[in-house]
């Protein structure tokens, strides 16, 4: 957002107030102001001047101009630029003169030919070549004034008239004051700051009512009907003038020079430059429309094609009038030969209209409103800017009342706040009236009842909804460098104890002594990655309103995308064999807070060249690292389930997958990623492990029994069985073990596959049990007993054993 010193002078008495002050101004009330520039020093005085004769230097683009500069005789001037013609008001820089350029003017010979000083292009007074269009680049610049310009000529005050010897102020806007997008806005933070009156000319303007109505409605699509926030239309009647000259409609000068400072580019259409200016001082965007060129209804609809997702517009009798934001049909603009104008103001939802602006990847000034959130009734504001700015160029005679398509449903903000909260949350003790008065020009209406205010916020306003938010605004506005700093009472306090924490901690240090790295990623994604890696099923994913880019414009639902996408960069760094975890939130709309764990090994998980000693990421390995995790919250594992997630996405390999579940609830998942994918990512083999630790928390067992270890001596078993690739090992353990006596322990000590086991794909398997009891030892018949009904059990599952 841009401001400027000339334009603040005609709302605001600025009078021995510098311009130093008003970046200090801006400031300290929360504008950060990041660049200035003052261009009412960089040239010489130089003089309006009016062409006369222009004849082409023969094989050459340059012409011969003979230029009247208010002397008796004309001056020569050689001149290159394709848009010199007779009859026009230039900026002329005689001989002596310096300009911004740096460049000193002196009489010399071009082709043969004497001129005598230049006549000038903007970028040459030291404007911005980017606020300047493609045509304007190779353009003398032509000056229109709305008094006589003739009477000028010869007056060494072309930068005064063209409204170029001003400050310029880029200050830099947070998304929760986007109703600054309005210059209106930032004027009066500025007139409340200074203590000054806000001479609004507007108010104190008198505006004829006629009784035109619009020969068309607006209909909204159902499609679209929650995008559109409000739509209102206004009928203008145009005076009629009678001149001798031909009617032509050109922007002032002052006023083009004014929207190049705001970064806006002429579009070289008097009623398209005009609806800039406006939404620019209001923040709401305008269309100006010939009413007799409509055919039939005007329609807002989302008119979606292969080349644009998202395409809303403004529609009659099928032609697009408007395609929102980003263009104007110049065929439904009024012309010279209008007798009415229909005047359109429309609110649309930021969010869809931030689709908008990047489905056609462009940036407006329009747009830059429409994709806030600024206020959905600033056509309020922006109808008595309309009049007044088409009074200025005597096209106005009068105007219908404002026509409502659809009446916004947002309300005034209205809160109550008492004294003792705004001192307990500000530090200082301010009475009532001191309140009052930090608000003078701001639009906010207070009304005192003993020790409570009722705010009636600034309508425009929609950042502020709650007692903190005020508290916020009465610090802003008091200053917040007024504000002593105190030093914080900090008061002991017992901590308590918090067992997840220390759970958590114990964890981490168990992955760090496994040599793991810890890793911290961004919680933002795409909203295709996160919809494709929500492994967890969570619904209403939090979308950013405005995201800097689509990569990151969604709150991730799972962690496991963005540890690959880390193991995937330290790859391509050299870093091939990687160990990682993070612990991090989730969040949804739903209010969804679940903390989750990510595990990544990739490559080598051990490499002792020297030992000769290599161990592959497995999965194996993995699951031995959940198991350890989940027995650090007294979880039973014979009571977690291991099944293949069928749901698995293409990235993960099909049949390497498991959901772990416990007593039907799902506390994570472990696989393997999917070959073609750790190809795409330049990844060896990797494993990824992710719980849902808030899950795991909420179903620990926290009850912990000591208990007694036997003096007895312990007897153990050990089998060997063939399980086959349908065989799940945890249900065969939990089966066989069933109704068996003395059994202290369970353990897996080996797995084989020899080429015969390989053809059936099947592995053998060796299981060492152990039996003991803490009351008596064992005998050999009571171990043997107990031993056979493991192996009836194994018979019963058709399991072989070797």
């Amino acid at each position: 957002m841009y401001l400027t010193r000339k334009w603040l002078e005609n709302l605001i008495d600025l009078t021995g107030v510098k311009n130093e002050q008003i970046t200090v101004a801006l400031n300290s009330l929360g504008f950060e102001v990041d660049s200035f520039k003052d261009y009412s020093s960089l040239n010489d005085s130089l003089k309006i001047a009016h062409v006369g004769n222009v004849a082409p230097i023969e094989g050459t683009h340059l012409n011969f101009c003979f230029v009247d500069k208010g002397e008796e005789l004309v001056s020569p001037i050689v001149c290159g630029a394709s848009n010199v013609v007779e009859g026009q008001y230039v900026i002329l820089a005689e001989a002596g003169k310096k300009i911004a350029n740096g460049l000193k003017l002196e009489n010399r010979e071009i082709k043969g030919k004497m001129s005598e000083g230049m006549m000038c292009a903007l970028t040459e007074i030291g404007l911005n070549p980017k606020a300047l269009s493609d045509k304007e680049k190779d353009w003398i610049y032509p000056i229109v004034t709305k008094e006589d310009t003739y009477a000028m000529i010869g007056n060494e005050t072309a930068l005064e008239e063209i409204g170029f010897l001003d400050a310029v102020w880029e200050v830099d806007l947070t998304l929760n004051r986007s109703d600054a997008l309005g210059a209106m806005q930032l004027a009066k933070e500025l007139a409340n700051y200074f203590d000054k009156d806000l001479n609004d000319i507007v108010k104190n303007y008198t505006f004829k009512n006629n009784s035109l109505t619009s020969p068309v409605s607006i209909k909204i699509d159902k499609e679209v009907d929650k995008v559109v926030r409000s739509a209102t239309m206004q009928m203008v009647q145009v005076k009629e003038v009678l001149s001798v000259a031909e009617k032509e409609y050109k922007i002032y000068s002052n006023q083009d020079v004014w929207l190049k400072f705001n970064d806006s580019k002429t579009t070289h259409n008097f009623w398209l430059d005009l609806a800039n200016a406006i939404a620019i001082e209001t923040g709401q965007p305008v269309l100006f429309l010939d009413p007799t060129k409509l055919k039939s209804q005007l329609e807002i609809k989302d008119n979606k094609n292969s080349d644009h997702k998202v395409n809303l517009q403004l529609t009659s009798d099928g032609k697009v009038i408007s395609t929102l934001g980003v263009e104007v049909n110049e065929e439904f603009l009024p012309t010279v030969e209008s007798k009415e104008i229909l005047v359109v103001y429309l609110s649309l939802d930021p969010i869809f209209m931030r689709k908008q602006q990047k489905e056609f990847n462009t940036s407006t000034i329009d747009l830059q409103r429409y994709m806030k959130p600024v206020g959905s009734k600033l056509y309020k504001v922006a109808q008595n800017r309309v009049m007044y700015w088409l009074d200025q160029y005597n096209i106005y005679d009068s105007n219908s009342e404002i026509e409502i398509a659809k009446e916004s449903n947002e309300k005034q903000a209205e809160v109550k706040v008492k004294l003792d909260y705004i001192h307990k949350l500000m530090g200082v003790e301010l009475t009532s009236k001191e309140i009052i008065k930090l608000f003078k020009t701001l639009d906010f209406e207070i009304v005192e009842s003993g020790d409570e205010l009722l705010f009636k916020v600034d309508e425009f306003r929609t950042d502020i909804a709650h007692s903190a938010d005020i508290v916020e605004e009465i610090t802003r506005v008091y200053g917040y460098d007024n504000v002593k700093s105190i030093p914080p009472k900090i008061l002991s306090d017992n901590k308590s104890k918090k067992l997840d924490l220390r759970l958590q901690k114990q964890n981490e240090n168990y992955l760090l002594g496994l040599g793991f790295s810890n890793i911290k990623t961004y919680s933002l994604l795409s909203s295709e990655l996160v919809n494709n890696w929500n492994l967890f099923e969570i619904n209403n994913p939090i979308n950013l309103m405005s995201p800097l880019s689509k990569l990151r414009e969604t709150f991730r639902l799972s962690l496991s995308r963005s540890i690959i996408e880390i193991a995937s960069f330290n790859y391509s760094k050299g870093n091939k064999n990687v160990k990682l975890y993070e612990f991090a939130d989730i969040y949804n709309m739903d209010n969804l807070r679940q903390r989750h764990l990510s595990v990544l090994i990739s490559g080598d998980v051990m490499n002792q060249k020297g030992y000769d000693i290599s161990i592959k990421s497995s999965y194996a390995y993995l699951k031995g690292i959940c198991d350890s995790i989940l027995q650090t919250y007294n979880i039973n594992l014979n009571e977690v389930s291991f099944d293949v997630n069928e749901k698995a996405p293409n990235e993960i390999h099909p049949f390497i997958n498991a959901k772990i579940t416990f007593e039907g609830k799902t506390l994570g998942f472990i696989y393997k990623l999917n070959p073609k994918y750790e190809q795409s990512q330049k990844l060896d083999s990797t494993f990824v492990l992710e719980l849902n630790i808030s899950e795991v928390q909420n179903t620990k067992n926290s009850v912990i029994r000591a208990q007694e270890i036997s003096k007895f001596q312990k007897t153990t078993r050990d089998v060997s069985f063939i399980l086959n690739s349908s065989d799940k090992y945890s249900q065969v353990i939990k089966t066989i073990v069933e109704d068996v006596k003395y059994l202290t322990k369970v353990e897996l000590i080996d797995i084989y596959q020899d080429d015969k086991l390989k053809e059936t794909n099947s592995k053998s398997v060796s299981v060492s049990f152990e039996f003991n009891s803490i009351e008596n030892q064992l005998t050999d018949q009571e171990v043997q007993t107990e031993w056979e009904k493991v192996l009836n059990n194994l018979s019963k599952l058709k399991i072989e054993v070797r």
